[in-house]
């Protein structure tokens, strides 16, 4: 019995089908460590372009005040004009300040699901640092507090994705991890799909309020005039015809943020078919 267990112990083609047979476990890790990556990357892609969309709405506002202080000192002058621009000022902060708050809101949601998938990355990975099952209950309860404060349905992910020490966890263990949120997951996911495209909506608006003013404030006005010293040094003439190009053309930020919303909705689509590809029962 010990001779023949030997022999096939000894065996190449035994020995070659249990190498494949460790390869194929690998490989099947390495499926559930691509999807946690994928689910990063897609979320994090979304929590920048909430920066983004920080940044060109103050442009876009700032503009906007400019524009009014033109208009407005045409009709007032001296204290009444001080009045008038100070109720402008504290007006659209406030609009700016909401409009903030609730992209930093995305941005949070955005970046609560994307420790998740980095979370699940470790545990797939077998890599889990000792601390996994206190971390994961934090990214969990702030996810239910940013729910709550928006009157949103809470993921009700359990209590933990591991225990408080991991050193290996198998790949049916992650399978019943991903089914037993796929429910809470696909809500989280279909929730950032719509913030994106909002996010999507507003900088577009806003880059085009910004090329509109661009052309009102600064590329006409100093064309059409001919009595005072507009455009009539190099350094003017360079500054005009940059800005009459990135008017004409585009900026090149205004095609980045194209593409990287493009890319972002893109991989949100990607992600969510491998996930439902990988959860299905």
């Amino acid at each position: 019995m010990k001779q023949l267990l030997r022999v096939y112990l000894c065996s190449p083609i035994l020995c070659c089908l249990l190498f494949l047979a460790l390869l194929g476990g690998c490989r099947s890790s390495q499926q559930y460590i691509m999807l946690a990556r994928d689910g990063a990357s897609s979320s994090g892609a979304v929590a920048a372009i909430a920066d983004r969309a920080n940044a060109i709405r103050i442009e876009s506002s700032s503009y906007f005040l400019l524009q009014q202080r033109h208009e407005l000192s045409k009709k007032y002058k001296d204290q009444p004009l001080k009045k008038e621009l100070r109720a402008l000022l504290r007006q659209s902060n406030l609009s700016d300040r909401n409009a903030l708050d609730n992209n930093r809101y995305t941005k949070e949601v955005a970046t609560s699901l994307q420790s998740y998938f980095i979370a699940l990355q470790e545990l797939a990975a077998s890599n889990a640092p000792a601390d996994i099952g206190a971390k994961t209950g934090d990214i969990i309860a702030k996810i239910d507090d940013l729910l709550q404060a928006k009157n949103l349905a809470p993921f009700s992910f359990p209590s933990s994705i591991a225990p408080i020490a991991v050193t290996y966890i198998s790949d049916r263990d992650l399978r019943k991890e991903l089914i037993s949120r796929k429910g809470s997951i696909l809500k989280a996911l279909m929730t950032l799909d719509a913030l994106l495209s909002t996010l999507s909506q507003d900088i577009d608006a806003h880059a085009m309020s910004i090329r509109n003013a661009r052309l009102a404030m600064l590329i006409q006005p100093s064309y059409l005039e001919t009595t005072s010293a507009s455009l009539t040094t190099l350094s003017d003439n360079e500054l005009w015809v940059n800005l009459r190009q990135r008017d004409l053309l585009g900026s090149t930020t205004e095609n980045e943020d194209k593409r990287n919303i493009a890319e972002a909705q893109k991989s949100s689509r990607k992600f969510r078919e491998l996930f439902m590809k990988m959860t299905a029962e």
